[in-house]
């Protein structure tokens, strides 16, 4: 069991850096640009920073177990997959 903890700490904080990373890269792109489709991938960037910071802190903190559920998680990628179809779909 402990290494099943060890294994999804270096997961969760993989995907904490490599969003954090992305999201400082989109909006640096988007004050540059003014695209609002960049706008919309560093918001989605964002959540995925949200969800790894969450995700992270579930391995430690027991309370917070309780209130992040599978559901929880499926709205939050239902709102990225809606997200990231917006700015595909989005005009300039």
């Amino acid at each position: 069991m402990f290494n099943g903890v060890i294994e999804s700490a270096v997961i969760y904080g993989f995907l904490t850096i490599f969003s954090f990373g992305l999201w400082i890269i989109s909006i640096l792109s988007y004050r540059k640009s003014k695209n609002k489709k960049i706008l919309f991938v560093s918001i989605v960037f964002l959540l995925f920073l949200l969800k790894g910071v969450l995700l992270s802190l579930s391995i430690f903190l027991i309370d917070l177990q309780e209130f992040l559920s599978i559901t929880f998680f499926a709205v939050l990628d239902l709102l990225i997959l809606f997200l990231l179809f917006v700015a595909v779909l989005k005009k300039q």
